[in-house]
């Protein structure tokens, strides 16, 4: 099977296999950077955040969270006594972190789309060829044509979706992280907002 792919690099399809290769190079790139950013560099201790807020320690809840988006909102929220002017400090701030989280996300339900045409082109094309083949060529020739024409046409919608079904994947994967992510933050901005309440209200 990959001896069949490596061919298809050096047959008339090229063109469509490494079109469709530069967007599985671009879509794991993507995977990978957000990955790290959703797992890694988003990572807050969420109780930790929870037990602090509880507590009415709205700033520290802020400095553990560090500059996390999560951390981002609360310390625009935490800069405010007033409880509506930090809602909409933090509503603003909130913007930004989904801006941060999903960024380039929806850029692998765009490859998947992309291979996936790419593949069906590289199709339409190889048929051409394929049909081409029946005209003025000769025996021999025509078998040659047909061949390769057919040989095209197989290869490359294989591989647009090869490439297509993970980057949708990997999509629904990653925008679903994004979404936990966005969550825990108006959790969290909820409970900063609750905590701003009770301590005017014991002032």
């Amino acid at each position: 099977m990959l001896d069949y792919f490596v061919a298809a690099f050096a047959g008339p399809g090229a063109g469509f296999m490494y079109a469709i290769t530069a967007l599985l190079a671009y879509a794991v790139s993507v995977a990978i950077e957000r990955a790290f950013v959703l797992g890694v560099a988003s990572r807050v201790d969420d109780a930790g955040v929870r037990q602090r807020l509880e507590q009415g320690d709205v700033a520290g809840a802020a400095e553990l969270a560090g500059s996390t988006p999560m951390g981002t909102v609360l310390a625009a929220g935490a800069a405010e006594d007033d409880v509506a002017l930090a809602w909409e400090a933090m509503s603003a701030a909130a913007i930004d972190a989904e801006a941060a989280l999903r960024r380039r996300v929806q850029h692998l339900a765009a490859v998947s789309n992309l291979a996936t045409m790419l593949g069906l082109l590289g199709t339409v094309y190889g048929l051409i060829l394929a049909f081409s083949a029946l005209g003025d060529a000769s025996a021999g020739e025509r078998a040659v044509r047909l061949s390769e024409g057919i040989s095209t046409a197989m290869a490359t919608t294989a591989y647009g979706l090869l490439v297509g079904i993970p980057a949708l994947g990997l999509h629904a994967w990653l925008d679903g992280v994004a979404g936990a992510r966005l969550a825990r933050i108006e959790a969290a901005a909820g409970r900063l907002a609750l905590a701003l309440r009770r301590a005017s209200s014991d002032g």
